[in-house]
């Protein structure tokens, strides 16, 4: 604050300088929050969405790996873990909320896949699943693009040297 002769007080500016006025900035940080608000809620949520995504990525493995060893175990002679009654049986044992299925098939080859002749016989099994994504929402609100993404995960497992290939 300065002091006039005559005992009247004057303001300083910002700039110090006596007699210049700027105009106040009132509100412009919200107009800013405003524009800027919905852009940092789509980030946030699409980093969420694609931590759902891999973490659904990983279950599906699981269920694929699920799948290939029932059909070593079956192959071998093993027993299988209780509840695995069927392949898709097993698969689902790891699902979770997931609703996870087996497609009919990979690529060109039936699901689950083994080669006719070979000295590693392997077993491949896929399964899927159509996870809903936050961000875009189920209804699909942005044009051409999809609430949904199918997922896909295989998983192979060496068939036991004496067992031919899967039927």
């Amino acid at each position: 604050m300065t002091t006039i002769a005559l005992g009247v007080r004057r303001r300083a500016t910002r700039l110090g300088r006596p007699g210049v006025r700027r105009e106040p900035r009132r509100g412009m940080a919200a107009v800013e929050l405003a524009f800027l608000l919905p852009l940092l809620v789509f980030a946030a949520m699409a980093a969420v969405d694609f931590a759902r995504v891999a973490y659904a990525q990983v279950i599906l493995q699981n269920c694929a790996r699920n799948g290939a060893l029932y059909e070593f175990y079956k192959a071998a002679g093993y027993p299988v873990p209780s509840g695995w009654t069927s392949l898709s049986q097993a698969v689902q044992a790891d699902a979770g909320s997931l609703t996870v299925t087996l497609p009919s098939g990979i690529g060109n080859f039936g699901n689950p896949y083994s080669p006719e002749a070979s000295t590693n016989n392997y077993v491949t099994v896929a399964v899927q699943c159509d996870f809903p994504l936050l961000t875009l929402g189920s209804n699909g609100s942005f044009p051409g693009i999809s609430g949904t993404v199918t997922l896909t995960q295989s998983a192979a497992m060496p068939m036991p040297a004496s067992t031919g290939p899967v039927p």
